[in-house]
């Protein structure tokens, strides 16, 4: 009954195990198609973190992208980029190296011009596929999204 038990315990923690491996490979899978997306030419002009982020969030920039139409011919100082610091890359898709941080936060890190960067993705997945809920860098953005409809002005 002991060798019973103890054969059981250890089949659960070993699913368990390869489920969070699965879980963690599928969250760099996703995130790495959301990079190499960003850094598609067909692909510009398209909003690259709205079209792969969660519904709360994509709304957020939505309302965002709203409040700097209003203010036509104006540059709204909090308008950047988010996955690629700065105005302009030289970043390869290739050259991003990805991993799960301890807190579940997936890490995208390169250098761009030179320069070191590190941008942290919370990934959510479920059986439709996974979506950006949030992204630090080092602040969480979704905050500052609120912040910007909150105020509603650039």
């Amino acid at each position: 009954m002991k060798l019973k038990t103890l054969l059981s315990a250890l089949c659960i923690l070993f699913s368990s195990t390869v489920y969070a491996d699965s879980l963690e490979q599928e969250k760099i899978n996703f995130v790495k198609k959301v990079y190499e997306d960003q850094l598609n030419e067909d692909l510009m002009g398209v909003d690259v973190l709205k079209l792969h982020a969660s519904k709360e969030l994509r709304l957020l920039i939505q309302k965002r992208d709203a409040i700097a139409d209003l203010h036509e011919g104006e540059m709204c100082g909090w308008v950047r980029q988010v996955l690629i610091p700065g105005n302009d890359h030289d970043v390869r898709a290739n050259k991003i190296k990805y991993s799960v941080l301890s807190n579940g936060l997936v890490r995208a890190q390169a250098k761009n011009f030179g320069e070191s960067f590190h941008v942290d993705l919370d990934i959510k997945c479920d059986a439709q596929g996974c979506k950006i809920t949030d992204i630090y860098d080092p602040g969480s953005y979704k905050k500052e999204l609120i912040s910007i409809v909150k105020n509603g002005t650039c």
